[in-house]
């Protein structure tokens, strides 16, 4: 039987020979999930956790994310079943519950468009306590919010629904609105990493210069804020200003919030 340690190495060199971005964060993830035990390893790891070791990095070498290979995913401390035909959550899309939680309280309203795994409404739900509703369009991905949903136990209503129809739930106004739409340029779709093209297309694409779904979901929905309410939408690190000149033609006070790396991430219009 190979050590924990000596199993490690070999599939942190499997996948950088292969171009992983960081093999050994993927290669410790890989161990852990399999054995379940923390790392560093001591001992040996056994045949049945090296089968299922084994066949997690042969699905990896052939660039399937990682996230889809372990069937869920952690977001704001909450589990998220992911798989094929879903976005996978990623941490800078938590600055829009981190907003929510600063902003919000259980007596709020809250809209999620694109709402995808649910990440941000059950997130918003679980930590503020506030009334989410969550809009998805597309059957796989909401089969995803449905399970994830009650996965979590999160008070949430899911409508599946096109994110663009500012006529849903009638004349209802909402203390926030959060999206996190498609905003990878048709230019940027083309150079996507291996692992990323695996994820549908239609969470991905937002256009010719990325901005469509912004020109569509932003006039729709603009004039269903409460009063004091807010619209907050993930961007890509460079459309900032741009997404901030559609709030503003759409009455809304917009202001740029940078991620971790200093990138533009979220634009908040009031």
């Amino acid at each position: 039987m190979v050590s924990g340690s000596e199993k490690n190495i070999m599939i942190k060199n499997a996948l950088a020979s292969a171009g992983v971005f960081d093999p050994a964060f993927e290669a410790r993830e890989i161990i852990r999930e399999y054995t379940g035990r923390p790392l560093p390893l001591t001992g040996a790891i056994s045949p049945e956790e090296e089968r299922l070791i084994d066949a997690a990095v042969r699905r990896r070498l052939t660039g399937e994310p990682l996230q889809y290979i372990f069937g869920s995913w952690e977001f704001y401390g909450l589990p998220f079943i992911v798989g094929e035909g879903v976005l996978i959550p990623r941490p800078e899309t938590e600055l829009l519950v981190d907003i929510a939680v600063e902003r919000l309280n259980k007596d709020s309203t809250v809209l999620d468009l694109f709402s995808g795994t649910g990440c941000i409404a059950i997130s918003v739900a679980k930590s503020v306590g506030a009334r989410c509703f969550a809009v998805e369009l597309f059957d796989a991905a909401f089969g995803y919010l449905k399970r994830n949903i009650g996965y979590n136990e999160a008070g949430v209503t899911a409508i599946q629904a096109d994110a663009c129809d500012g006529t849903l739930f009638g004349d209802m106004r909402f203390d926030a609105i959060f999206a996190n739409p498609p905003y990878i340029t048709e230019a940027e779709m083309r150079e996507l990493p291996r692992n990323v093209r695996y994820e549908p297309e239609t969470a991905l694409c937002g256009g010719r210069d990325g901005l469509d779904p912004y020109r569509a979901m932003i006039p729709a929905w603009a004039g269903r804020l409460a009063e004091g309410g807010f619209m907050a939408v993930e961007t890509g690190e460079t459309q900032g200003t741009a997404v901030s000149e559609i709030m503003r033609e759409n009455g809304l006070r917009p202001e740029v919030i940078k991620d971790f790396a200093g990138h533009d991430r979220v634009v908040l219009g009031k």
